[in-house]
């Protein structure tokens, strides 16, 4: 079955002559125009002399006339759509819906006011579209279909070329017509009427039915010119367009949008794939370091910063939060290895560089395998001469307690030991104190108990639950929960990065996320 879907536009229908006009235009049209006398004007069609009149007012004069002046009609775009079909019999349509408009409801005193847009509403083309269709395709079913816009209680009315209200009158429409079966061809002629009536069928025609529709486009001033454009090439740019404003903030589902596009560079997915791992966590951007490395690790810090962003502002806290912790720890171990490379240490009357007592790995900060070596006395004074702040030396029974150089608290204090220009914030400072409310943890909460939370409880724990934030300041800031997030967490943040001047470069994660959105095509 071929379904043919066309819109009719005000210059759709035209004139070859202009001698009838003013016989036809009688009293009763008089009457029912107002009294106001509209005149043909000349069109720039460059193959033949035509004229054009408002299609309201051509339509209420000719349709009266059909069986004795209907040969004063030309219709450009429709017969160059009539020699497209004659060409291509197989594709002849079985049924066409033709969609006109009707703006009277809302503009109901358009007869005082001649540049109302209801003087180039089609509806009364209807008798005129119907005559020229059963001549041409007296098989096909005909379905006329008027949009008639929605009056909103603003009291502003919105026409046909309003943008957002014209496409849910066509959404609408199009929702009565119902080809359930997918072997059917929908075929579109989409150019004329308004450019919001025009997108709105494109847009809406292939959400409903996809790859069944063709569109039938034509140039009014070239004749034979009609050509089928598939809706794969459509589809195509559309998938890739949503796809380029998802990439930024959901890879996956811009990666999704993509399977199955033809002729996509497969070094393109190969990136978004990367990047749908790193913000679901499975693995860091930047593969080519090791990931104890402090440029590699605070690179993941401040990529992290942004992801965590990303996943705030779509409310997406738990994440966030667990995203968070892991940056904050993270930066403590970065951190202090940064300082400790710039102490040196002496043993046995030689010096070494403070680096080489520690060891960054899988376990996390703890003493390297050189240190493991010495006495128990001789780690404790490398440790001292590292300003780690232990009151208790650790003995042959406690040998263990040497990895407390791990503990979140430990490296806190340490980290404030070695650089006393250290400003921490709320939640770090919160998170790394050993008298803290276990149950006020939403990290720990969600990992040991998968709890939730609401989004007062997030913002509360990104202020570590601060006695002084009270409860309207509270109120403020969940208005605008990324206030919170930029000046309380992610601002310290940056700026004790940038004291501890670990490497990194500056919104990769943003910067790198744009320049792939842009490489699509």
């Amino acid at each position: 079955m071929n379904v043919w879907i066309l819109t009719i536009g005000n210059s759709d229908v035209q004139l070859l002559t202009e001698d009838n006009w003013l016989t036809f235009y009688d009293n009763e049209i008089m009457e029912q125009l107002g009294y106001d006398i509209f005149h043909p004007t000349s069109s720039d069609n460059q193959h033949r002399e035509t004229w054009v009149a408002p299609a309201r007012v051509l339509g209420m004069i000719y349709q009266r006339h059909l069986e004795t002046d209907f040969d004063d009609l030309y219709f450009p775009l429709l017969n160059n759509f009539l020699s497209y079909f004659n060409e291509n019999n197989k594709e002849i349509p079985d049924e066409i819906v033709y969609i006109m408009t009707d703006q009277a409801n809302i503009f109901p005193d358009y007869l005082s006011n001649n540049k109302s847009a209801c003087w180039k509403d089609t509806c009364t083309l209807q008798p005129i579209i119907e005559h020229f269709l059963k001549a041409k395709f007296p098989k096909a079913k005909l379905k006329p279909c008027i949009l008639y816009p929605r009056n909103n209680q603003s009291g502003n009315p919105k026409g046909m070329d309003d943008w957002n209200s014209t496409l849910d009158v066509v959404r609408k429409s199009l929702s009565q017509l119902k080809y359930t079966n997918k072997s059917t061809n929908i075929y579109v002629s989409h150019q004329a009427g308004t450019p919001a009536i025009s997108s709105a069928l494109q847009f809406l025609s292939l959400a409903q039915y996809g790859k069944q529709v063709k569109f039938l486009v034509s140039n009014e001033y070239e004749l034979n010119s009609a050509e089928i454009i598939k809706s794969s090439q459509y589809l195509r740019g559309i998938k890739i367009e949503q796809a380029k404003s998802l990439i930024p903030t959901s890879p996956g589902a811009a990666k999704k949008m993509l399977d199955g596009l033809d002729n996509i560079e497969p070094k393109r997915l190969e990136e978004l794939q990367n990047f749908v791992d790193f913000f679901n966590l499975n693995r860091s951007l930047d593969l080519n370091q090791s990931e104890f490395e402090i440029e590699s690790a605070t690179q993941r810090i401040v990529d992290a910063l942004d992801l965590i962003g990303i996943f705030f502002n779509q409310e997406n806290y738990l994440q966030g939060i667990t995203l968070l912790s892991a940056a904050q720890e993270t930066f403590l171990k970065v951190a202090i290895l940064t300082k400790v490379s710039e102490i040196e240490i002496t043993l046995s009357n030689q010096s070494f560089s403070g680096i080489k007592a520690l060891e960054w790995n899988l376990e996390g900060l703890l003493l390297s395998s050189w240190a493991e070596t010495k006495t128990v006395s001789e780690k404790n004074g490398i440790l001292k001469q590292l300003k780690f702040p232990e009151n208790n030396p650790i003995t042959n029974e406690n040998k263990n307690q040497f990895k407390k150089t791990n503990s979140n608290d430990k490296m806190y204090d340490w980290l404030c030991q070695l650089e006393t220009k250290f400003q921490p914030w709320s939640i770090l400072q919160w998170s790394c104190s050993r008298n803290k409310k276990r149950e006020n943890d939403l990290r720990n909460q969600l990992v040991h108990n998968l709890r939730g939370m609401e989004k007062t409880d997030a913002i509360q724990y990104l202020l570590g639950y601060k006695p002084s934030k009270s409860k309207d300041v509270i109120k403020v800031y969940d208005e605008n929960f990324m206030k919170v997030y930029n000046e309380d967490v992610k601002d310290p943040f940056v700026e004790a990065i940038k004291l501890f001047k670990l490497p990194y470069t500056k919104e990769k994660l943003r910067q790198t996320l744009e320049k792939l959105a842009d490489s699509l095509s």
